[in-house]
């Protein structure tokens, strides 16, 4: 059983680390560098593109932050979904305008299982069709470089066909392959125009893909990158916030599958640097994207929202492609070599020994070892080794 304590981090790493390299311009080599952050709170200039300074896309943020990103060579996508609506909201105007573009069952438009004051959208609806490929057009004037899409398709509309009046593109289809073709007339839409622009799905858990419809697996087509929510720490505070156990279960079946774990955007919610370095090498590990929190107007505050800080900056991302396989289920310390450096992770109930190389130094210290070093690494921790090159 894993422990759901915090865990305790070493970083080891090097002074003076190497700058971040000019990426390609082909959209092949911008994916393989690509590093995201979610900022979901007011966009300060010159202040908050510091505080996400080795992200190069920036999730979330407001058209008024374009230039300033832009300018910086990094990437934005504008936030949206199809799942649901306010009123107002960008595809539904007012009450009057429900009947027109949401979902209707037995009679009764449904509201969204996020909160009663949202409309589920219909995306079979026509009339949403054409007010959602214009969005596209006015996102792509706006400057931005794709969508983050939230929420996917959820039941009981997923496995539903409306019955509202509304004229419904396809006859006799449920509201989850529906919601598959509205993506893919996205997708296809924006990729015409910007052939590198990024679409990320977020279905919460990847595992949920595959029950949105019937053909649901190619939403994986669809998507650059799948978002996987409250990797290992959820954004709930109390007992509730470590889901380390379930998460690492799941990371070794999707990790045995290279086509969708290359494709996995985990998103942890870390209160403190040291979950933070804990969450990402744990995604490093298994082959996974990885990024934090939402913003920072929560931290060190015992509240649910998962705005719990900037940490991207004490995160070592250039360690570089994984050289070594993944490591056995069945062996609780997981260690894997990358190009630039290794990890070594305990996730079991005992402390567990290993070796520091001799190019390889402890956070914070200037000098490299002349021999081989061991340490003991607690359980629920990790060391995460940068070497001089």
């Amino acid at each position: 059983m894993l422990r759901a304590n915090a865990p305790v981090v070493v970083l080891l790493c090097v002074l003076g680390m190497l700058s971040y390299a000019r990426r390609t311009t082909t959209a092949q080599s911008r994916a393989a560098g690509d590093k995201f952050a979610f900022w979901y709170e007011s966009w300060k200039p010159d202040v908050t593109l510091k505080k996400l300074q080795p992200a190069d896309v920036m999730v979330g943020a407001p058209a008024s932050a374009i230039p300033e990103i832009h300018k910086g060579g990094k990437r934005v996508l504008q936030y949206v979904t199809y799942y649901q609506s306010h009123i107002p909201g960008p595809f539904l105007s007012d009450i009057n305008d429900v009947p027109n573009v949401a979902f209707r069952l037995k009679g009764t438009f449904l509201t969204s299982v996020f909160g009663k004051d949202r409309y589920v959208l219909c995306p079979n609806s026509a009339q949403l069709r054409d007010r959602v490929l214009r969005y596209v057009d006015e996102s792509l004037k706006q400057g931005y470089d794709g969508y983050f899409i939230d929420n996917t398709f959820i039941d009981p509309a997923a496995h539903a066909i409306c019955d509202a009046t509304h004229e419904h593109i396809s006859r006799d289809i449920t509201g989850g392959s529906s919601y598959v073709q509205l993506v893919a007339a996205v997708r296809q839409k924006l990729k015409a125009a910007k052939p590198d622009a990024l679409l990320i799905v977020n279905p919460g858990s990847p595992g949920s893909l595959a029950s949105i419809a019937p053909q649901g697996n190619s939403l994986w087509d669809l998507s650059d990158y799948v978002l996987w929510e409250s990797y290992g720490y959820t954004s709930i505070a109390g007992p509730k916030h470590d889901d380390w156990k379930h998460t690492i279960d799941q990371s070794f079946a999707y990790a045995a599958a290279p086509d969708k774990a290359r494709k996995i955007l985990a998103l942890s919610y870390p209160r403190n640097v040291e979950e933070a370095r804990f969450a990402f090498a744990v995604a490093q590990i298994f082959g996974f994207k990885w990024t934090c929190n939402l913003g920072e107007n929560q931290q060190d505050k015992n509240e649910d929202g998962g705005h719990y800080g900037a940490f991207l900056n004490d995160v070592p991302f250039e360690l570089g492609e994984p050289l070594s396989k993944l490591p056995v289920k069945s062996v609780h310390l997981s260690h894997r070599e990358f190009r630039h450096g290794e990890i070594f992770v305990n996730t079991g109930d005992t402390a567990q020994s290993i070796s520091i190389p001799r190019n390889e130094v402890l956070a914070g210290s200037t000098n490299v070892s002349d021999h081989v070093r061991t340490m003991q690494l607690a359980p629920m921790s990790t060391a995460i080794l940068l070497r001089k090159h």
